[in-house]
């Protein structure tokens, strides 16, 4: 602020006017008075709206971002949680099962091994004993006739 306009506005202030104000003119004051009133509302309720509005805005937002994130979130886990549950599940399945498979293949055929040793023994040791019961006995064997004695020769003379 310069020094003359602070001057000339405390003049301004303390002088009295040395003449009566008409009538039309407290009108017109009033009308101004009523107009600026007016304009000053609505700015402030053009600006007021749009601040009110846009915080609104914000915080609804954040307020349904939130629970969409929580809704989204519970819904993504039980889906993700599934499919790991059935994914899991088919692969410990795949694996379960081969190896019961095998160990179950291993231990039958150790199994039916043993049970083969021992039946094949078993027949095979009742068979020679039935061969032996039912088996003539060898011959005896020859005896060698006596030598004969050997022959004379003629004897030349």
């Amino acid at each position: 602020m310069n020094i003359k306009k602070f001057v000339a506005d405390l003049a301004a202030r303390y002088r009295r006017p040395t003449e009566p104000t008409p009538p039309g003119a407290v009108v017109e004051v009033d009308a101004a008075h009523e107009a600026g009133r007016k304009a000053g509302y609505e700015a402030g309720h053009a600006e007021g709206y749009g601040a009110g509005r846009e915080a609104g805005h914000d915080a609804g937002h954040a307020e349904g971002y939130e629970a969409g994130l929580k809704v989204g979130h519970k819904a993504g886990h039980a889906e993700g949680y599934e499919a790991g549950r059935e994914a899991g599940y088919e692969a410990g399945y795949k694996k379960g099962y081969g190896a019961g498979r095998e160990a179950g293949h291993e231990a039958g055929h150790a199994e039916g091994y043993e049970a083969g040793y021992k039946k094949g023994y078993d027949e095979g040791f009742q068979i020679a004993l039935e061969a032996e019961k039912t088996q003539e006995p060898p011959p005896p064997p020859e005896r060698p006739s006596p030598p004969e004695p050997p022959a004379e020769e003629p004897q030349s003379s």
